[in-house]
């Protein structure tokens, strides 16, 4: 009989790892990324790294992010996302 917790480990240590690496791209990304009024924009991030969007929203509200001196805070409100999307019309379909 095998137990799983080896590989438990090793999964979580990798998952580390690649939390690590995400991390860094992220960084390195904003620091290339045009902020307006000391704000970038999610959706210019997602498009810049191409990271899931869902690990890139959890990726940015970490509090170990390193930002630029220029960055004051991240829109983490998309435009592209319908499901991030408030209020609006709501279309009824005829029948």
């Amino acid at each position: 009989m095998t137990t799983d917790q080896g590989t438990s480990t090793e999964r979580k240590a990798e998952s580390e790892e690649m939390i690590a690496s995400y991390k860094q791209a992220l960084e390195r990304a904003i620091a290339r990324l045009p902020v307006k009024n000391g704000v970038v924009e999610i959706d210019a991030i997602w498009i810049e790294t191409s990271i899931p969007f869902d690990l890139l929203r959890k990726l940015l509200q970490r509090d170990d992010l390193n930002l630029p001196e220029n960055v004051e805070r991240i829109n983490l409100k998309s435009r592209a996302r319908k499901r991030d999307r408030r209020g609006g019309s709501k279309r009824r379909r005829r029948r």
